[in-house]
């Protein structure tokens, strides 16, 4: 079990979990202070979407500063940076303050998660098998850790209030030990792994669930950060408790990880379409039910099916990107996460908007539905064109 701990790779893992239950956890408690210093919807929203924005456009310039000093450095700036603003979000009790410290984490956020998702591949085989369990663990552990972080936000609150930040500093420390005890990743030089996707058959079918993968990552994340978003306002309407908020919240995460677990054991979905067709019908269930829920069971049942369209989702996204030549592993990573920031920005904001506008909180679950539709149907159009244009290039 030590020596198992000791591996670089687990290093890695360990410290994607508590990265990830740190921010989960600051990130509800975030929406539960504006929710107590009288936030209404629109600017929940606009809590949950600024750290997002700053994301998404971060992570698309991240990369030179995780080129110039690689992903062991750039890691550990990130983590040091989160841990100076959580204690800054602990120390606030303006709204204002608020959203300032959640734009700067979107920036500090950026440079964490395209490094860290690399760092792993290049401590991992390059080969399909070997890829996929490697980020099967590697997804385990973070959807694990926004669950975790979720829960402990909910119990938190109750007890402590914004002392919940504590705990995200203090998971913060423990990052930066366990990123200063794992080695840089061993360069493979840019050769293409033993049974890298060459042909052309193999290598078109990749680049399709890629994109199409990353069209169901914007469209599962817009939903998951309205979820996190709005729905501490919706607990607080019909007299929910801190600690059941938290457990509704992290459902996506916790059904997102069981298809990591199942990804990590099996082979038999990669390279095959249809698994993907899955998760967007699933998704728009998960957000009708939540647009029609009564009773706390019909929003854990929808939440937990928004889940299983996410986990499905940035699986594809991530693996069809990292799974290919070692030079565009890093523009494909970057380009998933300004997709996950891309969300997180438009749920949030454009549901406060519209449960704003027409007073009904809903409202913004039946936007989220509406959102997945419609990405349902931009993958259908996107899959059919690069089809033609593989069909074409093949003649």
């Amino acid at each position: 079990m030590w020596q198992r701990i000791r591996a670089p790779r687990q290093r890695l893992v360990g410290a994607a979990f508590v990265m990830d239950m740190a921010s989960g956890c600051a990130m509800l408690a975030v929406q539960f202070t504006g929710v107590a210093l009288g936030a209404g919807p629109g600017l929940l929203g606009l809590l949950g979407a600024v750290g997002g924005a700053t994301y998404t456009v971060s992570c698309l310039g991240s990369g030179m500063v995780a080129d110039r000093f690689g992903p062991r450095r750039t890691t550990r700036l990130a983590a040091a940076l989160m841990i100076v603003i959580w204690l800054a979000l602990a120390a606030t009790g303006r709204v204002g303050l608020l959203l300032g410290l959640v734009v700067a984490s979107g920036a500090a956020m950026a440079l964490f998660w395209p490094s860290i998702m690399v760092w792993v591949a290049d401590l991992s085989s390059g080969q399909a098998r070997g890829l996929g369990r490697a980020l099967g663990v590697f997804n385990i552990s973070w959807s694990a850790g926004l669950l975790v972080g979720a829960v402990v936000a909910g119990a938190l609150w109750d007890s402590v209030g914004g002392g919940a930040f504590y705990f995200s500093v203090a998971a913060g420390i423990v990052i930066l030990i366990l990123l200063q005890l794992t080695p840089g990743g061993a360069s493979r030089g840019g050769e293409h792994p033993s049974d890298e996707p060459t042909a052309l058959p193999r290598a078109a079918l990749g680049r399709r669930l890629r994109i199409a993968g990353r069209v169901g990552v914007f469209a599962s994340f817009f939903s998951t950060a309205m979820i996190r978003a709005l729905f501490p306002k919706v607990g607080d309407t019909l007299g929910y408790s801190s600690a059941l908020v938290g457990w509704a919240a992290g459902m996506p995460y916790l059904s997102a990880m069981v298809i990591f677990a199942l990804a990590r054991t099996t082979t038999g979905w990669q390279y095959r379409p249809w698994k993907l067709w899955l998760a967007m019908p699933a998704g728009v269930v998960g957000m009708v039910l939540a647009t029609s829920a009564q009773v706390p069971w019909q929003f854990l049942v929808g939440f937990s099916l928004v889940g299983f369209c996410g986990g499905i989702s940035y699986l594809s996204s991530q693996f069809y990107g990292l799974h290919q030549p070692e030079q565009r592993r890093a523009a494909s990573m970057r380009h998933n996460e300004a997709m996950v920031g891309a969300g997180v920005v438009a749920g949030p904001l454009l549901g406060g908007l519209v449960a704003d506008y027409t007073g009904q909180l809903p409202a913004a679950f039946a936007l989220a539905a509406s959102a997945m539709v419609i990405a349902g149907l931009v993958q259908i159009v996107l899959w059919w064109v690069m089809s033609k244009a593989d069909e074409g290039s093949s003649v």
